[in-house]
């Protein structure tokens, strides 16, 4: 299924309904992350379509490297590369990624970006519609500590993370960054409406970087009207 990549300067990306499609918070975590100029060099973990790499691809022309398990996934995420002529920007590896940061390389990232799986195993039933969903949203190839142990082995010294995770595992999230030497810098609270709870976050880290924190201006997805935000529109596009 080929689709719009929202209004992303007409990009085009292939789909499948088996398999897990980009969301509100692929786009979101895509803007958020840091681009500056002493941005040249980002990995995408688990890149599954590479929808992250191709939208950061319309704010930077960084490298992007998009690392993804699944061999289906790598297949789409070539093809979507190869579909909007960005071959020279973005390569896609196909790896698990605690096999990847044992390959010796020295090439260390400036920033490290991932939407990762939400639900630990045993939490929820496994009983998604496709066997393919189930390690995009279970913690069944990739914990969330396995990812963070990850981290230090490919990002430089006052490099970036971002990444997007449910609310409730917050606190879990900043023991294992401090765990491992970041400090969070920014934090950002998504409201699927004006009088819900926050459901995700958007989080913020540096490897090495100095304590600092600052909580951004919250997300709300949705109008009265079950609509997108303006907020949140102004975010589809470049």
């Amino acid at each position: 299924m080929l689709n719009d990549l929202l209004n992303y300067e007409n990009l085009k990306i292939y789909q499948r309904k088996d398999m897990f499609n980009f969301s509100i918070d692929t786009v979101l975590l895509a803007r958020f992350a840091t681009i500056n100029n002493k941005v040249k060099n980002i990995l995408d973990i688990g890149t599954n379509n590479a929808a992250i790499p191709l939208i950061l691809s319309t704010q930077t022309l960084a490298h992007i490297t998009g690392v993804e398990i699944q061999k289906d996934a790598i297949m789409l995420a070539q093809e979507n590369v190869i579909l909007n002529n960005r071959a020279e920007q973005i390569a896609i590896v196909h790896a698990d990624i605690k096999e990847y940061i044992k390959a010796g390389t020295d090439n260390k990232f400036d920033l490290i970006i991932c939407n990762p799986p939400f639900f630990k195993v045993g939490d929820y039933k496994l009983n998604e519609k496709s066997t393919l969903l189930i390690p995009a949203r279970h913690e069944t190839h990739l914990t969330l500590s396995d990812l963070i142990a990850s981290l230090p082995k490919i990002i430089k010294n006052k490099g970036y993370f971002a990444m997007v995770h449910r609310v409730n595992r917050l606190a879990e999230i900043f023991t294992l960054l401090t765990k491992h030497s970041f400090a969070v810098k920014r934090l950002q609270f998504i409201y699927p409406f004006h009088n819900s709870e926050a459901a995700n976050v958007l989080i913020e880290a540096t490897f090495q970087g100095a304590p600092g924190l600052k909580v951004e201006e919250p997300i709300i997805v949705h109008d009265q009207n079950g609509e997108y935000s303006l907020q949140v529109q102004k975010w589809f596009s470049k």
